[in-house]
């Protein structure tokens, strides 16, 4: 792959597009070159570059089971990580693929894209934002309490003003975030397209809407559970009395 024009490797697997963008390669302006050239001319080391290629193509997610068996902490700890990776690199990446995009012959699609996308960034990290500001605290002081390190006084009054089961059902209405970017990209559909970065789009689009579910069957099977079987200790402890202090 080492002596492979850059376009012809990133239209077999969008994810060299990904890893030159984060050696700080302009993957299109470069496209006619081989890695070997890139990597010449950017000064990288390239079986830094092609471990991080072979990373991103293998993938590392951890997995359901992997993460039924640990602390609470730890659950939240994962999903908090997930939040920073689409804030701070999946998000910002793609709003910038979109913002170059110039493809004449579908002009009316991609200004949607470049209106729409924005708007959905901006929805989803106040989304991840409501997450982690109440849910997650709150499951962080049942978490306390059911082990003892917490005074009954303290959540008391937070278990009749919050129900994760609301919660859990309203965040469920909202699983589907990429809904409306899946419907104008087609189901990111590349059949017959030629140029190339908006292929890059679309992928990337597509990968992202793919951890975006990943990450919603955790949280589902995972998380919520957990949560739900916390607030009912939690109820449970303080009916009898023995959170008192």
């Amino acid at each position: 792959m080492e002596n492979l024009p850059l376009e012809r490797l990133i239209n077999e697997n969008f994810i060299y597009a990904k890893v030159l963008h984060y050696f700080g390669v302009e993957y299109y302006e470069s496209r006619n070159k081989t890695l070997s050239e890139i990597c010449e001319e950017y000064k990288l080391d390239q079986s830094d570059v092609i471990e991080m290629i072979e990373k991103g193509v293998n993938g590392n997610e951890a997995q359901v089971l992997d993460l039924k068996g640990l602390p609470t902490s730890l659950i939240i700890a994962y999903l908090k990580h997930s939040h920073q990776l689409f804030i701070k690199d999946r998000l910002p990446y793609i709003l910038k693929l979109v913002g170059q995009l110039t493809c004449d012959k579908e002009e009316g699609l991609i200004q949607d894209l470049q209106v729409i996308l924005p708007m959905f960034v901006d929805d989803f990290i106040h989304h991840i934002f409501e997450e982690e500001d109440k849910l997650f605290s709150y499951i962080m002081l049942l978490d306390g309490f059911v082990k003892g390190q917490m005074p009954a006084a303290k959540i008391a009054s937070k278990v009749d003003d919050f129900s994760i089961q609301e919660f859990s059902l309203h965040h469920g209405e909202s699983d589907d975030e990429m809904k409306g970017i899946r419907g104008i990209t087609n189901g990111y559909q590349l059949d017959a397209m030629t140029d190339l970065k908006q292929k890059v789009v679309y992928q990337a689009l597509a990968s992202f809407d793919q951890e975006l579910t990943k990450h919603a069957e955790i949280e589902n099977e995972v998380f919520f559970p957990r949560a739900l079987l916390l607030e009912k200790q939690a109820i449970n402890k303080l009916s009898a009395g023995l959170g008192l202090n």
